[in-house]
């Protein structure tokens, strides 16, 4: 416990909107999947359950969890020729967000063609009209004939989208007998006009000749249509796809025991990432399931990628969200992973959630592929004891460790999950690297300083014991950087939440909270948002102090070493007081101290050459 209750102190951009390396990522993935009834049906196999995927399809996939959005970095969109960009919302389809683009090396999807679709499907081309067809909003009049040849030596007349694209375009009438190669040969210009510009629900896919039996990846930009953008397409199974889903391995293993976040320092895991291998070990907040089975997964950990991070990605979209996914496994090859995601320890129960990841490449150029990061999409749910598929045990990462999220499973259960809205939810996302620029007045870099205060501090979902401070205001530390919950504007965002006012009744009464409800009432990013107007006046407030040192007024490191010790004892704590908290384990001066060396070493993790 902390000397006081009085903390100001700052936290770095862990918030739903992160901007790293140019790319916006806007998520908040740490929504529990507990009360959704997940639709994926399984056959036998091997004693166990696995997924049929001669009846899934993207249309029977359960809908994502939480809100969320991406936004490529600029220039991108110029360099692919189609806007990558998307959103998402709790309840929406994956094939509503997915483009085809981000499926490119694993399903194939644009080896298909429409009229493979409609095989598959038992679909009427005549029912379905171009504009439902979003791969041909993206063409244009000479991207179209490039695809399909054969236009070029039809007449005008005959293709009535066309027809319909220069009426609309060109002042003069048009000689519907003249062939679209010789039009395209005498005004090369007219090649340019694009389809997106017109209204297309008057024609149907067979008005243009050859377009059904065209493959997708003919088309110019087929990278960013939309999975639901292609008719029927959503509705075959993942079985029939060009590239065909398969279990990756054939290893099986048994739910063991599931443990919580309690659990630490588990070195044998066969949880991980394709950068960093499948058995990065975890260090703390462990929640997992024990495995058992054959030699080679008997005893090992399968970590919940709820409450742990890896790397991930390729690429330059490969530092999107700080190059972390959630830790799992790939049990179905690259175009999902896998999660254990949540644990409870008390109904001896886990269930698994997907992980999607947004990849862009055509002809020209390949920005690689972010890590997996958009989800939690509900998958399957085990108890202890079950036999689940393990896949391919391959281990690698050894020498590495998974980032804890900050998140705990304390008190959770699966009968009574607290957190039922994503809108509450805390972010899986990490920390912004930081500014370099972002400086206070004194030259101190506050990105650096929110972490040196952060590093020391609790976790996001932290609840402390009841106590009043002289001033007579009693209330409990909340999260990572403590603030008080007698706190006016601490309690004016939780009451602004559906149900906050009675969750300030029973901190009011110190009645037992969990952290998972922690974090529903008062995010990470509301942590870091009121902390953000905090640091510059605790700066403000030591730069117009007196270092005794030098009977001037505190500046460079000694500037931050007070903004610790204030941060630490309050902003009345005498200067380099060696008075120490209640568990004697740190002092004034000595939380000061640390301070300073977690600034050194956040500048130096920011790449940043500090002038102090």
């Amino acid at each position: 416990m902390k000397l006081l209750n009085k903390k100001i102190s700052l936290l770095s951009g862990i918030g739903l909107s992160i901007i790293i390396s140019g790319a916006i990522i806007i998520s908040s993935q740490a929504q529990d999947i507990s009360s959704n009834e997940t639709k994926i049906k399984t056959i036998d196999w091997q004693n166990t359950r696995i997924p049929d995927w001669n009846q899934i399809a993207f249309s029977t996939m359960p809908s994502i969890n939480t809100d969320g959005s991406f936004q490529a970095p600029p220039g991108v969109q110029e360099k692919l020729g189609y806007n990558p960009n998307r959103s998402w919302g709790k309840g929406q389809n994956v094939s509503e967000f997915m483009m085809l683009g981000d499926f490119q090396d694993s399903f194939e999807l644009q080896k298909f063609s429409l009229a493979d679709i409609f095989q598959i499907t038992n679909s009427d081309s005549k029912d379905i009209n171009l504009e439902e067809f979003g791969v041909m909003k993206l063409q244009t009049l000479g991207s179209l004939v490039s695809a399909i040849p054969g236009l070029k030596n039809t007449p005008i007349g005959e293709v009535k989208p066309v027809e319909y694209l220069l009426s609309q375009n060109l002042s003069s009438s048009i000689d519907g007998n003249q062939r679209i190669g010789n039009l395209l040969k005498k005004s090369p210009h007219l090649g340019k006009l694009s389809f997106s510009e017109v209204d297309l629900t008057s024609y149907n896919i067979d008005s243009i000749p050859g377009l059904s039996v065209t493959p997708i990846e003919e088309f110019s930009n087929w990278q960013g249509a939309y999975i639901d953008s292609v008719p029927g397409l959503e509705s075959v199974p993942f079985s029939q796809f060009p590239n065909p889903i398969n279990a990756i391995g054939g290893e099986v293993g048994i739910v063991d025991v599931a443990f919580g976040t309690d659990e630490q320092l588990r070195q044998r895991t066969i949880s991980g990432s394709k950068k960093e291998g499948f058995a990065v070990p975890c260090k703390q907040d462990c929640a997992h399931v024990e495995l058992s089975g054959s030699k080679s997964v008997k005893g090992k950990a399968w970590v919940s990628g709820k409450y742990q991070l890896v790397k991930g990605g390729r690429g330059m979209l490969g530092s999107v969200n700080g190059g972390k996914e959630p830790t799992g496994r790939h049990l179905f090859g690259d175009a999902f992973k896998v999660a254990v995601w949540d644990v409870s320890e008390v109904d001896g129960m886990m269930s698994q959630a997907l992980f999607f990841r947004v990849c862009m490449r055509n002809n020209f150029v390949d920005l690689g592929c972010t890590p997996y990061f958009i989800g939690p999409v509900p998958f399957m749910s085990y108890q202890e004891k079950d036999a689940i598929l393990l896949g391919l045990i391959n281990g690698g990462g050894e020498n590495s460790t998974s980032t804890p999220t900050g998140l705990k499973s304390s008190g959770f259960t699966f009968n009574n999950s607290p957190i039922t809205s994503s809108s509450n939810s805390s972010s899986l996302l990490l920390p912004n690297k930081g500014s370099c620029n972002k400086r206070h007045i004194s030259g101190t870099n506050i990105d650096a300083l929110s972490t040196a205060l952060s590093d020391i501090q609790d976790n996001y979902d932290s609840v402390g014991n009841y106590l009043c401070d002289g001033k007579g205001n009693c209330g409990r530390s909340l999260g990572a950087m403590q603030f008080m919950s007698y706190r006016p504007t601490v309690r004016k965002i939780i009451k602004s939440k559906s149900g906050g006012t009675k969750f300030l009744t029973r901190l009011d009464k110190g009645e037992e909270v969990t952290g998972e409800e922690m974090v529903q009432y008062f995010s990470p990013t509301e942590q870091q948002n009121l902390i953000a107007s905090d640091t510059n006046q605790l700066l403000d407030k030591a730069s117009r102090q007196t270092d005794p040192t030098t009977s001037k007024a505190f500046t460079s490191e000694r500037l931050i070493e007070r903004v610790g010790q204030m941060h630490f004892g309050g902003v009345n704590i005498p200067i380099d007081s060696e008075v120490r908290n209640a568990n004697e384990s740190d002092s004034v001066k000595g939380h000061g101290i640390a301070v300073v060396d977690g600034y050194r070493k956040a500048v130096e993790a920011m790449d940043c050459i500090d002038n102090k």
